[in-house]
């Protein structure tokens, strides 16, 4: 890591003394009068650009029970002698103290510097940026999953320290929800990052307690006041695998209903994130904001967890098996059929069993017993994975955003592409690419096959699903694939040069996406995680997984392109009116304090005309 990366964030965050208080207008008597036991405890924020407006934000660390009032200003300049906008608000503990102030009257591409203070404490400085009217090029930093006991935020200090960001977009994670004892609290204890509080949260004031902490670190700190962020949540900012009915990690039995623990989160998510709050009258959980930058691109944000999504299948409740069918004429002498004899009134159809030497059972009676009393020892039911697919996946009735936000999304990709803006970047939280596994038990060595399964339930179960050629991951638009191609359609009638950003899987890929006659509809750039940790680390800690598993999800994925299941980092993404550039940007380690900044990969996209993209292409 070099010096002057490291001094530039010191930089930033050290403003806070220059030129004194620069808050123009101020009763300095009254002021000096006014003692108050505060901080800016957790930085600062800015978000939710406009062309002339932007948020920022702060809290309050006080232990004053009374509404505090805090002053804030905007300046043209690091020295705050170019004022442009300042004024007062309050800090209560009614939004747990924290302030956001919707600035307006600015001048679009512009930058700008933001401070609070409360009496005579000053908060650190930030920097912001409106949205570009004109533009030759736009650059963002692509972030997702920071979970705060997994490791060192060295990803986000090095976001911090990449000039000219024009937003930093976070898809999601940005906290998780998991006590001490849960996901990742072993490597919390080992670094020193437990979770706070220490249990699951549940109610607002845990939620509350979880942001402050994360909030408190001073690499994520540097990212909020380097550039605005554009936000969505995912999964963990209220409990882990949410849909719009519940979560998996939501019990009602004990914890009350998934409604009233949903509210509180995003209440939490909305107090500290730098992001304007929904309209009134508008709920919470639906969120889908568009961002233009000139004519280079515009962003669309969707929410795909708490709106419309229906609930993940699952391989173990959901799968369906193999059957035999019997024709019942005769009730006393069931007789197997196949074919079109199949088919009829008299015909049950029965799942099949297989015994150790994989011969199926055909005794009806036998077969109806186990149905009920279960599988003897050595005999078991084999998965159908060409009717699971059929019958399940291929579900029309599975939605993933909703109609409404459907029909918001394929409007705004027409509207875009009407004003001639070259690029719609779609900010959604989940991977699109199409990832039907590999299997792993053959693709990797025996001896790591063997450790792995042995290791826990989980993996084994894992592993062995690799065998059926089905999705590697049911809470991806893999478990959705009709509303995929609905998504695909709009993106078609729009003529849109989609670019899809992706999180959520801990996993770096790029991707060609194809809708169901074959079409380039899109390039997809998914990040890996700031900290969360991969899923094939689970599988061991042989040096040999990343690259096998890497090598066997691009030769097996038609889609993928680039897979990179080790590290963790962003994606740098540089956009003009010629070409989109993604560059893969990572660190060595996140559970060390030391460590050293990579550039993995880099592809490029062109569009030779509208709707149609060049597909990916790999710089050296």
């Amino acid at each position: 890591m070099s010096w002057d990366r490291f001094t530039r964030r010191q930089t930033l965050l050290g403003l806070t003394a220059v030129g004194g208080l620069g808050l123009a207008g101020c009763d300095e008597k009254k002021q000096a009068a006014e003692t108050f036991d505060v901080a800016f405890g957790h930085g600062v924020a800015s978000g939710d650009p406009k062309g002339d407006a932007v948020i920022i934000w702060t809290r309050v660390t006080t232990s004053e029970t009374s509404p505090l009032p805090v002053r804030w200003m905007v300046a043209e300049d690091a020295d705050f002698t170019k004022p442009v906008a300042e004024g007062e608000t309050q800090a209560s503990a009614a939004r747990d103290h924290t302030v956001k102030v919707d600035v307006t009257g600015l001048t679009p591409g512009s930058v700008y510097y933001y401070r609070f203070a409360v009496g005579d404490t000053l908060s650190p400085v930030g920097l912001t940026k409106t949205l570009p009217a004109e533009t030759e090029r736009a650059r963002f930093a692509v972030i997702s999953c920071s979970h705060y006991s997994f490791g060192y935020y060295h990803v986000y200090r090095e976001i911090a320290a990449t000039d000219n960001l024009d937003a930093i977009v976070h898809l999601g994670d940005y906290i998780y929800e998991y006590g001490v004892d849960g996901y990742g609290g072993d490597v919390g204890k080992e670094l020193g990052r437990m979770h706070e509080p220490p249990h699951e949260l549940l109610t607002l004031a845990d939620y509350r307690t979880r942001f402050a902490q994360y909030r408190s670190d001073p690499d994520l700190q540097a990212a909020h006041a380097a550039a605005p962020f554009i936000t969505i949540w995912d999964d963990h900012e209220t409990a882990n695998n949410s849909w719009i009915g519940g979560a998996g990690n939501h019990d009602p039995a004990t914890e009350g209903t998934w409604e009233t623990r949903r509210d509180a989160a995003l209440k939490a998510y909305f107090e500290w994130m730098p992001m304007r709050d929904p309209a009134p009258g508008k709920a919470f959980h639906a969120l889908n904001r568009s961002y233009e930058y000139g004519k280079i691109a515009s962003i669309h944000v969707i929410e795909t967890r708490l709106t419309g999504r229906d609930e993940e299948l699952s391989y173990s409740e959901d799968m369906v098996y193999e059957e035999t069918a019997f024709d019942l004429s005769h009730p006393d002498n069931p007789v197997v059929v196949t074919g079109e004899a199949s088919m009829g009134p008299d015909i049950r159809r029965v799942k099949t069993p297989y015994d150790a030497a994989g011969a199926p059972v055909l005794d009806y009676a036998r077969m109806m017993e186990w149905q009920e009393s279960g599988l003897p020892d050595g005999y078991a039911y084999k998965p159908d994975a060409e009717r699971f697919r059929k019958e399940k996946l291929n579900d029309p009735a599975r939605h993933m955003m909703g109609e409404t936000q459907q029909a918001w999304l394929a409007d705004e990709l027409k509207n875009a592409r009407a004003r001639d803006i070259q690029w719609q970047v779609l900010a959604n939280q989940i991977v699109m690419a199409r990832m039907d596994a590999p299997d792993f038990t053959t693709a990797f060595p025996a001896d790591i096959v063997e450790k792995a399964s042995a290791s826990s339930p989980w993996t084994k179960r894992w592993l062995d699903n690799t065998r059926l050629g089905l999705p590697i991951n049911l809470d991806a638009w893999d478990g959705y694939p009709v509303a995929r191609e609905k998504l695909y359609e709009g993106a078609k009638a729009a003529e849109a040069n989609l670019l899809v950003l992706a999180g959520d899987s801990h996993n770096f890929w790029a991707s060609d996406l194809h809708d169901e006659a074959g079409d380039l509809v899109a390039v997809e750039f998914a990040t890996t995680s700031v900290t969360s940790q991969s899923g094939y680390r689970y599988l061991g800690d042989d040096p040999r997984i990343p690259e096998i598993a890497e090598k066997a999800m691009v030769s097996h994925c038609p889609e993928v392109k680039y897979a990179n299941v080790e590290h963790h980092g962003f994606v740098l993404l540089e956009l003009t009116a010629e070409k989109a550039d993604a560059t893969y940007m990572a660190v060595t380690t996140v559970r060390e304090k030391e460590y050293q900044p990579l550039s993995l990969a880099r592809f490029t996209v062109t569009a030779e005309k509208p709707g149609k993209l060049s597909g990916l292409r790999r710089e050296s």
